[in-house]
């Protein structure tokens, strides 16, 4: 489904950025020899760091990377919009099956330690609440913290067991 994989791609830019240099290289030459440094504003103020030799050529990748990736993401949002605007003329479930895409794309691919801090601040959550948690969902959460289980079918089972939506 176009949507889930350009919704899958939007997360993996995103969380990619994240990790992805910024700023732009500059070369100084002192006393003819060329330095190169990385350069980024940080509360507009200009920021430079010395790069070593070995260094240049990964952070000159990097910053390629992420120039790519901040084209691609508006492209993608724009796509992903598009397609929204046409669920919602084509009817509410199909709509609906967007917006469960949209909610839980990227909870698979959390590393077991963002798994089990989500569940855990769900949890709490449900505790502030005063909603328990149901044995049924809380095995369900354990399969999924374990890989054995996509998040989405847990997310769309407990919003039927719920009363949020019926089965159509």
């Amino acid at each position: 489904m176009e949507y889930k994989n350009l919704l899958e791609r939007k997360v993996k830019l995103e969380t990619e950025l994240q990790t992805l240099v910024q700023g732009y290289i500059s070369k100084k030459t002192i006393k003819g020899k060329t330095y190169c440094y990385l350069q980024n504003r940080v509360g507009g103020k200009l920021i430079s760091q010395y790069l070593k030799r070995e260094e240049v050529n990964e952070i000159t990748e990097q910053i390629a990377r992420r120039k790519q990736y901040e084209a691609e993401l508006p492209k993608l949002k724009a796509r992903l919009k598009e397609l929204e605007q046409a669920a919602r003329l084509l009817g509410k479930n199909i709509n609906r099956q967007l917006m469960l895409l949209k909610l839980s794309t990227g909870m698979d691919s959390l590393s077991a330690e963002q798994k089990r801090r989500s569940s855990s601040f769900a949890g709490a959550m449900n505790a502030v609440e005063g909603i328990p948690i149901s044995e049924q969902t809380a095995q369900e959460i354990a399969a999924w913290q374990n890989g054995n289980k996509p998040f989405l079918s847990i997310f769309e089972a407990t919003l039927k067991r719920y009363g949020f939506f019926a089965e159509v």
